[in-house]
C-alpha cells in the first residue's frame, strides 16, 4: 500500500538558513574589481537612472563600453549612452525585468551566460531587492560600483557619499586597470 506522503509528495519549504549564502558584501578596491572583470568570461555593466543626473557616470559607462564591456541600460539611462555612441544590449527594460532574465539559466547573450554583473547608477533601495534575488537564486557574481555600500551584492564599494570625487576617481582607476 502506498503511503499518503509517497502519493502526494510535499514540496520542500525553504528556511532562512537555507537561503542565506553570505551575510553581506565584501568591500573591494578598484584594482580588485578590474582584476575580476579581466578574469570574467562574459561580464556586463547594468546602468541606472543616476546617469540622467550625473554626466560623469555617463562618461565612465562609455569608457567601460570602449573597453569591450557590454552594457544593459535600464529605463532612461539608455538615452545619454546612445547619444554618446553606445549600443546597449537592452535599452527599454526595467531593472526588474533584467533581473528576471539574469535569474533564468537559459538566458544567453552571444551564446554565453553572463558570469559577472556590475551595477552603476542605481538608488540603493531599488537595487537592493534585485541584488537580493540574484544573491539567493543565481550563481552570478555581482559587483556594485555605486557610491553606496550594497550588502546584497557579492562585492561592493564602501559608502562614498561624502566624497563624490573619490567615487569618480575609484571608477576611473577601474577603467585604467582594464
Amino acid at each position: 500500500m502506498i503511503s499518503k506522503e509517497e502519493k502526494f509528495p510535499v514540496a520542500k519549504r525553504y528556511t532562512i538558513a537555507d537561503l542565506q549564502v553570505s551575510k553581506e558584501a565584501t568591500a573591494v578596491k578598484p584594482v580588485v574589481v578590474a582584476n575580476m572583470i579581466k578574469r570574467a568570461k562574459n561580464p556586463v555593466l547594468i546602468t541606472g537612472g543616476a546617469l540622467l543626473r550625473e554626466q560623469k557616470l555617463v562618461e565612465i559607462a562609455v569608457k567601460f563600453y570602449e573597453k569591450g564591456i557590454p552594457i544593459i541600460a535600464t529605463g532612461g539611462s539608455s538615452k545619454p549612452l546612445i547619444e554618446r555612441g553606445v549600443r546597449p544590449i537592452f535599452k527599454t527594460y526595467t531593472l526588474h525585468q533584467i533581473t528576471q532574465f539574469l535569474l533564468d539559466e537559459d538566458f544567453k547573450y552571444n551564446g554565453k551566460n553572463f558570469d559577472l554583473v556590475i551595477f552603476l547608477g542605481f538608488l540603493p533601495y531599488y537595487l537592493s531587492r534585485m541584488l537580493s534575488a540574484l544573491k539567493h537564486f543565481s550563481n552570478l557574481t555581482t559587483i556594485s560600483i555605486d557610491e553606496f555600500y550594497h550588502p546584497h551584492a557579492k562585492f561592493s564599494f564602501t559608502n562614498l557619499t561624502k566624497d563624490k570625487e573619490m567615487h569618480y576617481s575609484m571608477l576611473e582607476e577601474i577603467i585604467s586597470k582594464l
